[in-house]
């Protein structure tokens, strides 16, 4: 299903897809800008306020409580929740 599009989106790309299905790329895209280290909430925080769909909300709602210190640490955490 990767690569169809809903909404305008390609779902692969964060749109109103499977929200188990945000890929890293997604991801990264709406915490553009963040410092870090950073923690789950700090992570959820920064999608809300760049207007992160549900999908990407939902994939990041998923990690686990811990310090993320660099984009990789981020993508590797999607990877391992989906």
């Amino acid at each position: 299903m990767a690569g169809t599009t809903e909404g305008g989106k390609k779902t692969s790309e964060g749109g109103r897809g499977n929200p188990e299905k945000a890929s890293p790329s997604a991801v990264e895209k709406y915490l553009k800008g963040i410092h870090f280290p950073a923690g789950k909430e700090d992570l959820i925080k920064h999608a809300r306020e760049n207007d992160a769909p549900e999908d990407v909300l939902h994939v990041l709602g998923q990690f686990e409580e811990k310090q993320f210190h660099t984009a990789i640490d981020v993508a590797k955490e999607v990877g391992r929740v989906e």
